[in-house]
């Protein structure tokens, strides 16, 4: 069986683009000032990717309810959807691989794979998802992270990425970029 590790983040979903955009309510269960719920807001937009430090300050607890919303209200991308659903028909072992914080965030990540009915076999996390899939024998990872993008290829990993703001410059490093997934699709159909 052919194994497969794909990103939510920004390749499955548009999450920083609803962490910036998103109107965050402020609220007294923030347990924060209002001058404070609006700068550590402007922290979390400038630099929405979760580093799952597991040191819990006050800023880190904001930061984790912030993403939680994101997640729930983060749209999925329709040829993503189709993607998935056609891995699954071609018989693919599908692995979410993903930064998030699943102690945090399994139950909020699981509900909304389920509310697109976006199939898959195993959820992990990964710091180093090229490493990850290495161990695990996956040759095929899908995400739009940098270092996964630039150091991919060096290990057998074949990553393929979502064109962004923040790839959009990578030199040649073996990925390929797509700006649809049927792209990829081809590619790995073979």
């Amino acid at each position: 069986m052919k194994t497969i590790a794909v990103d939510l983040d920004d390749t499955l979903n548009n999450f920083t683009e609803t962490i910036r955009m998103t109107r965050f309510e402020y609220d007294e269960s923030f347990a924060i000032s209002r001058a404070t719920f609006d700068e550590y807001l402007e922290r979390v937009r400038s630099n929405p990717t979760d580093t799952g430090d597991l040191l819990s300050t006050e800023y880190t607890f904001f930061r984790a309810k912030i993403h939680l919303q994101g997640i729930q209200r983060a749209q999925a991308r329709a040829d993503g959807v189709e993607f998935m659903r056609w891995l699954r028909q071609e018989s693919w072992r599908i692995v979410i691989c993903t930064g998030r914080d699943l102690r945090r965030s399994y139950g909020y990540t699981k509900a909304w794979l389920t509310q697109y009915d976006i199939p898959f076999d195993r959820m992990f996390w990964a710091g180093n998802k090229v490493v990850f899939c290495k161990l695990w024998g996956i040759e095929i990872l899908v995400d739009d992270d940098l270092f996964n993008i630039e150091h991919g290829a060096r290990y057998g990993v074949n990553v393929y990425y979502p064109i962004n703001d923040k790839n959009r410059a990578v030199a040649f490093s073996g990925a390929r970029g797509f700006t649809g997934f049927d792209e990829v699709k081809s590619w790995i159909g073979k």
